[in-house]
């Protein structure tokens, strides 16, 4: 019988694999992050739109709200969602200046599977709720500090919809079968496809191959391979960005011509910043690119499969941040900032308990509450303040939703980095899951120091490896 600990340990397990690639990949996702618009995205916690994939943004460069369908209290004391744009548009504003920051609220729908659950597949009703915050983000920034649009996710494909200013839309599956596109390297010119990437640093990460290589089979390494998608989206985003900024037409030689005159027939009717026009049109690109990856692998699914691939199939909830590295559909996600997480824990729940109906589970229902910090902890108040108060406080509203049925893990993360640490901060409580406490030696004011942290860290992380799981760091 596979417990809740078992579980864990294999998900902690392959967290580390992940957070190592991103870290040795840090300079690849800076200099992504130069490039491209500080961006906040407010989707819905169903996990079939879970990251940043389809978007062709590396983990660390998207602040991701999520609430259930996308709801939140707009009312100016829900701090957590205001405070996460202002974070956005000040980076924006010191990192960028001349690039405004984007905002984008999703919908989703999903053409062959169920919609929406909180708002009960309908798909009119989660428009009106990305369409109430365009609203009043539009009413709170100008624009130029920050540029507001609308979105919508297919999630069958996760093709996307760009709905910009005066409800103008830019769809993926609209570009797709205009130009009659059947494959991921139908996108790009034959010029750009068969010849060696002409960066050195990008060509070696990926074992210099081509992008036509890249871009072949039912699962592409450009997708399937982190380390290779990582350095395509940097290398994408500056030849479109670059090019686009010298000469347009010289796109040409890279996208494929009918793909581009399609989309530029509406971008050029919009007010777009300038220093935002690349950037728009690399995500679209690479959104197309991704879909259609999405849409051959669903051919080749058996029906159960596909089903499992269409419909909720989530396996734990997570609460908190830091989760934009796990897979699509693997887990329910609830962000602070809706304003009552009670109820979005609620219908996270419900969906949990509707995929266990159908996919036998041995275990308690999991969750996942997990802090994530932006700069170093110094002292044991930092910890404490940033950590595990809140965590405590997190908690109280699993407490009330889930009660004990239930088996959590805690932990917090840095935002550059994304690896989980394990903290106990309860103890003697049976639902809280011991896979390893960092914090277990040195938690106390005289004990604690940022030095004594980061050995902890690395001891963890050393325990942590491949398939052998995670070990207690007592052990």
């Amino acid at each position: 019988m596979k417990t809740a600990y078992d579980f864990f340990r294999k998900y902690l397990a392959e967290n580390i694999s992940d957070a190592d690639t991103l870290e040795r990949m840090r300079q690849v996702i800076s200099e992504f992050a130069a490039r491209a618009p500080k961006m906040v995205v407010m989707k819905c916690i169903d996990g079939r739109v879970h990251g940043s994939n389809a978007k062709g943004y590396p983990p660390t460069t998207i602040r991701f709200g999520r609430t259930d369908g996308n709801k939140v209290s707009l009312d100016k004391s829900n701090f957590w969602y205001w405070n996460r744009i202002d974070r956005a548009v000040k980076d924006a504003h010191f990192n960028t200046p001349g690039t405004p920051a984007v905002f984008i609220a999703f919908m989703h729908h999903s053409a062959k599977g169920f919609g929406c659950a909180s708002h009960n597949n309908d798909n009119a009703r989660a428009l009106e709720s990305v369409e109430a915050q365009v609203r009043e983000v539009r009413k709170t920034y100008q624009e130029s500090e920050l540029y507001v649009m609308g979105g919508d996710t297919n999630t069958d494909i996760m093709a996307e919809t760009l709905i910009f200013p005066g409800n103008v839309r830019i769809d993926t599956e609209d570009i797709i079968r205009y130009c009659n596109l059947k494959n991921p390297r139908d996108v790009f010119h034959e010029f750009f496809l068969r010849n060696r990437i002409n960066d050195v640093a990008t060509s070696r990460n990926v074992g210099n191959q081509t992008p036509d290589e890249l871009l072949q089979g039912i699962h592409p390494e450009i997708f399937s391979n982190f380390q290779t998608r990582l350095n395509m989206e940097n290398y994408l985003l500056r030849e479109i960005t670059t090019t686009f900024n010298k000469d347009r037409g010289d796109l040409k030689r890279i996208i494929r011509p009918d793909i581009l005159d399609y989309i530029f027939l509406t971008l050029d009717r919009l007010s777009i910043p300038q220093t935002l026009v690349g950037p728009i049109l690399y995500q679209i690109i690479w959104n197309v690119t991704y879909a259609l990856c999405q849409i051959n692998l669903n051919a080749t699914l058996t029906p159960e499969a596909l089903e499992n691939s269409l419909d909720h199939a989530e396996e734990l909830v997570c609460y908190g941040d830091g989760f934009e590295m796990l897979p699509r559909n693997k887990t329910v996600l609830v962000k602070t900032g809706r304003g009552d997480d009670v109820d979005a824990l609620t219908v996270a729940k419900r969906v949990l308990e509707y995929n266990r109906k159908r996919y036998k589970q041995d275990h308690s229902l999991l969750v996942h509450i997990n802090i994530e910090v932006n700069g170093e902890m110094m002292s044991w108040d930092d910890f404490n303040d940033n950590v595990g108060s809140r965590i405590l406080t997190m908690r109280r509203n699993v407490d009330y939703v889930f009660g004990m049925d239930v088996a959590i893990l805690t932990s917090y993360s840095y935002r550059d980095q994304k690896r989980f640490y394990p903290v106990i901060i309860s103890k003697n409580d049976p639902r809280i899951v011991f896979c390893a406490d960092v914090i277990s030696e040195i938690n106390s004011t005289q004990k604690f120091s940022n030095i004594s942290l980061k050995a902890q860290e690395m001891l963890y992380k050393a325990r942590c490896i491949g398939d052998m799981g995670c070990q207690s760091l007592d052990a």
